[in-house]
């Protein structure tokens, strides 16, 4: 039996050959306060930032050379889908980069244009256009918060909606295309807790605002296409003070419903990933735990229509974990997820797995 290993304080100082935890794992550590300071400081930010929304231009790509080890970093809220057409996972990290992801390798992609810096954006694969789509986010450099569109056709990147009647800037947004519908959704939600949400509809051409009477309240972190019931479920938070706790709802279309499940995962606010599970026909989820001690794992549920379920614990503690659905006519349908380790800018590292139907395998080192 291992011994018990000591406990490190993150505070002290380290050995300048001493490795630090995951640089996510410090943005999630203190749960507790820490959580309460950042978004109270998020609050008093936003009401500034939010005066001035970014104005997005197309612009060239930056050059982005490939980490020494051919491996993306991550950074701060990076996006991720997959590109059935070209069966390759897509991300757009921080630095503006596009990395694709097939066979078990990375690759940087150099289109002439891209997005500009973002963190936080949504992103989903479109079916109808083919293409990766990705909205909004706040631009890097403290330049405000972005309401622009973009589509990825497997090459190059394109300003698809930009203007006028774009959804407003938001500072969470989450997104996935409702199968039953053939539309992408959009739901834009706030920090302040219990503020009203907006839900868009992209049908390809041009957003367009649909009722959400009825429906949760900020925040929203993650939504997905449910395949058993065809509709749309989110994951929404009851937040009270410094503490929230998940709430699963429903949208057919038209209405919205609470369904009120006998479990709720943990709640997280820019830690959510929620995909359709095309072994199971389940909804699979990814969530950090509330943990105000330090680093706390990544649990992974599943939903069934009815009731959620906890069934595995993934990855390191604090890492940041994203997974992806890859779906397509011509696909054996998958799920990945990926894993951030990198200690530092220079020492980048990737985990990765592929979810069997019951538990996460390990794909890549």
């Amino acid at each position: 039996m291992n011994a018990p290993q000591p406990q490190r304080n993150d505070d002290e100082w380290l050995r300048a050959d001493q490795p630090g935890p995951p640089l996510t794992a410090l943005l999630r550590q203190r749960r507790g306060l820490l959580l309460g300071a950042l978004i109270l400081a998020l609050a008093l930010a936003v009401m500034v930032v939010a005066q001035r929304p970014a104005t997005p231009s197309a612009r060239a790509a930056p050059a982005g050379s490939p980490s020494a080890s051919g491996i993306p970093f991550f950074g701060l809220f990076p996006v991720f889908a997959y590109d059935a057409d070209h069966q390759q996972v897509v991300l757009l990290n921080f630095h503006a980069q596009t990395w694709l992801w097939s066979n078990h390798q990375w690759v940087q992609a150099h289109p002439s244009v891209a997005p500009p810096k973002r963190t936080g954006a949504a992103v989903a694969w479109d079916p109808g256009m083919h293409a990766v789509l990705l909205f909004g986010g706040e631009a890097s450099g403290n330049e405000g918060l972005l309401h622009d569109t973009w589509a990825w056709n497997g090459s190059s990147w394109r300003d698809v909606g930009t203007g006028r009647l774009a959804p407003p800037p938001s500072l969470m947004s989450t997104m996935t295309y409702d199968g039953l519908l053939h539309e992408m959704l959009l739901v834009e939600s706030d920090i302040h807790f219990g503020a009203p949400i907006q839900l868009w509809a992209w049908d390809g051409l041009a957003w367009r605002q649909r009722s959400v009477a009825g429906g949760p309240t900020s925040p929203v972190a993650a939504i997905g296409f449910d395949p058993r019931t065809r509709t749309v479920v989110a994951i929404a938070g009851d937040c009270s003070g410094f503490e929230c706790r998940s709430q699963t709802w429903s949208w057919d279309g038209a209405v919205w419903r609470e369904l009120k499940p006998a479990h709720e995962p943990d709640f997280a606010f820019y830690s959510m990933s929620l995909v359709p599970d095309p072994i199971s026909g389940r909804l699979l989820l990814v969530t950090v735990s509330s943990n105000a001690l330090g680093p706390a794992p990544t649990q992974t549920w599943a939903w069934d229509g009815r009731d959620w379920a906890g069934l595995q614990l993934l990855g390191h503690p604090g890492a940041e974990v994203k997974i992806v659905g890859a779906n397509g006519d011509d696909l054996k349908p998958r799920v990945f997820a990926f894993e951030d380790l990198s200690r530092d800018f220079n020492t980048v590292r990737i985990n990765a797995w592929q979810w069997t139907g019951n538990a996460w395998r390990t794909i890549s080192p």
